[in-house]
C-alpha cells in the first residue's frame, strides 16, 4: 500500500483533482473516498482496503486515513510502465 505525508489538505487535493477512487474490493470507480455506490465496500471498514488503497497523512491536521486508490495513481503507474 503506497503510503504519503501532506502539510496541508490543499495539497492533497491538487495532487488528486479528479476526486475519483477505485474501489479495492469489485474495481469499480467512485467518486467516495471511502465507500462503494456499487458493492458497499467501505474503506474504513473492518478490512479496510485490503493493502490495496492509499494511506496519507494530513500534518496541519495531524489526521492519518486509509482510503480507496486515487484514479491519478494508476495514471502515474502507466507512465512509469511506459518508461521500462
Amino acid at each position: 500500500m503506497q503510503e504519503e505525508t501532506f502539510n496541508t489538505q490543499r495539497e492533497f487535493n491538487n495532487k488528486f483533482p479528479t476526486k475519483m477512487f477505485i474501489c479495492t474490493n469489485c474495481g469499480q470507480l467512485t467518486d467516495d473516498k471511502y465507500t462503494c455506490s456499487k458493492c458497499g465496500w467501505r474503506a474504513d471498514g473492518l478490512l479496510k482496503t485490503w493493502g490495496k488503497g492509499y494511506k496519507y497523512t494530513i500534518l496541519e491536521t495531524g489526521v492519518t486515513e486509509e482510503i480507496f486508490k486515487p484514479i491519478e495513481l494508476l495514471k502515474e503507474g502507466v507512465k512509469n510502465n511506459d518508461n521500462d
